[in-house]
C-alpha cells in the first residue's frame, strides 16, 4: 500500500495536488503534526485521509477527486473551511467531520455511516442534489446544521438501504425562534415508520429530527419522498409527526412533497389518514382554488373557515421567485415570468398547500 505518512508540521498555501503528486491510497496525519491549509490554499485528495492530529487546520478548500470510494478516517475529528467532493463514487465518513464555510458537492454521494456532519452557521450547502450527489444519513449519525437566526435551512440528504439509492429532501424554514448555540439534526430511514400502522396509503421513509438550544420557535417543514416510497394512492395520503406517544396531523401530501408549520421536533412521515387520526379540518389542495390567467395568478379559498395569509411561488429548482400577503376573498396576483411549469405554496395561519401550476 502506497501511502503519505506526515510526521512534522506543515503549514501549505499554494494549491497541492496530492493524488497528482502521488497516488497514495492513505493520507495520515500523526498524533504529533500540526497540518495547517492557509486561507488561499486548495488541497486535492485522490485518497483516503486519516487523522490522528487534534491541531489539524483547513482553512482553505479541501476537494476530495477520484473514481474510487474514500474515507476520513482517524482518532480525532477533522474541520475543514470548505469542504468539496468531485468524484464519482463519493467518501465514507469514519470520524466526525465540521465545515465552517460551505460543503460544495458537485458530483459523488459523501456517507455519513455513523458519524456526524455538522455544517457550521455561515455555512451553505450548495450543489445539484440528486440520487447520485447527496449526503446519505441513514445509519446513526446525522446531518447537523447550527442555525443563529430566522431563515430556510435545507438537508439534501437520502439513503442507500432500500433497493434503490434515493434522495429525499428535507427543508425547514424557521419563521420565529430564539437560538442559543442551535443545532438542529436531521436523519432518514427508508423505511415505514414502526409507529405508522397504515396498510395501504403510506410512504416507506420517515425523517427524524432534533435540535438543541432553540425555543419558541415555529417552522415550517417540508419534506420530499421518491415514487417508490408511495404505497398506494399518494391522494390519500397525509402527513404526520409522531411525538413520541401520538400522531400530529400535517398536510395532505401531494406531487411527492408533504409538511406543515410546527413547533416541536421529532419524527415525519405520511400515511393514511384514518389510521393517523388525521382531522378533517386540516387542508386538503381541493380546499383552495389557484387560477392561472396569462400574467394574473388567482388564488381563492372554496371553505369559509380558512384564512389565508401568504402565497409563494417558487421554481421547480426550489428558488423563491415572488412573495405576497393575501386577504381572506379572492386574491390576485401578478406574475410576469417565463413560460414554464411553477411550485404556488398557500400558507393559512399554521398550515400550507403546495400546487403545481403552468403559466402559458
Amino acid at each position: 500500500m502506497k501511502r503519505l505518512l506526515l510526521k512534522y508540521t506543515f503549514l501549505f498555501v499554494g494549491l497541492l495536488f496530492f493524488g497528482h503528486i502521488l497516488k497514495a491510497q492513505q493520507v495520515i496525519i500523526s498524533d504529533s503534526v500540526s497540518l495547517k491549509l492557509a486561507d488561499s490554499g486548495i488541497m486535492e485528495i485522490n485518497a483516503n485521509l486519516i487523522n490522528n492530529s487534534d491541531t489539524t487546520i483547513f482553512a482553505g478548500i479541501v476537494n476530495f477527486v477520484g473514481d474510487s470510494v474514500f474515507e476520513i478516517s482517524g482518532s480525532e475529528p477533522l474541520i475543514f473551511d470548505t469542504l468539496s467532493l468531485t468524484s464519482t463514487a463519493g467518501i465514507s465518513l469514519l470520524t466526525d467531520v465540521s465545515v465552517i464555510s460551505g460543503l460544495i458537492l458537485n458530483s459523488g454521494t459523501l456517507n455519513l455511516v455513523n458519524h456526524n456532519l455538522t455544517i457550521g452557521s455561515a455555512a451553505e450547502i450548495s450543489g445539484f442534489f440528486s440520487p447520485t450527489t447527496m449526503i446519505i444519513a441513514d445509519g446513526t449519525g446525522s446531518l447537523k446544521r447550527e442555525i443563529t437566526e430566522d431563515g430556510t435551512y435545507i438537508f439534501p440528504v437520502g439513503d442507500t438501504s432500500g433497493t434503490s439509492i434515493d434522495y429525499s429532501l428535507a427543508s425547514l424554514t424557521f419563521n420565529s425562534g430564539t437560538y442559543d448555540n442551535a443545532v438542529v439534526s436531521v436523519n432518514v430511514k427508508n423505511e415505514i415508520h414502526p409507529e405508522n400502522s397504515s396498510t395501504s396509503d403510506f410512504i416507506n421513509r420517515y425523517w427524524t429530527i432534533s435540535q438543541s438550544g432553540i425555543t419558541d420557535f415555529s417552522c415550517d417543514v417540508n419534506f420530499f419522498y421518491t415514487n417508490e416510497d408511495i404505497q398506494g394512492t399518494e391522494s390519500n395520503i397525509w402527513g404526520a409527526q409522531w411525538d413520541g406517544s401520538q400522531w400530529i396531523t400535517l398536510n395532505q401530501a401531494s406531487l411527492n412533497e408533504f409538511g406543515g408549520t410546527v413547533t416541536s421536533f421529532s419524527d415525519f412521515t405520511a400515511g393514511d389518514k384514518t389510521v393517523l387520526s388525521i382531522n378533517d379540518d386540516y387542508l386538503s389542495p381541493d380546499d383552495i382554488d389557484i387560477i392561472v390567467d396569462n400574467d394574473k395568478i388567482i388564488i381563492r379559498s372554496t371553505k369559509n373557515n380558512i384564512n389565508l395569509e401568504r402565497a409563494e411561488i417558487y421554481s421547480l429548482l426550489g428558488q423563491l421567485l415572488y412573495n405576497q400577503k393575501l386577504n381572506n376573498s379572492i386574491n390576485e396576483l401578478n406574475f410576469n415570468a417565463r413560460s414554464n411549469y411553477y411550485i404556488v405554496k398557500v400558507y393559512t395561519e399554521n398550515q400550507f398547500i403546495s400546487k403545481k401550476i403552468f403559466k402559458n
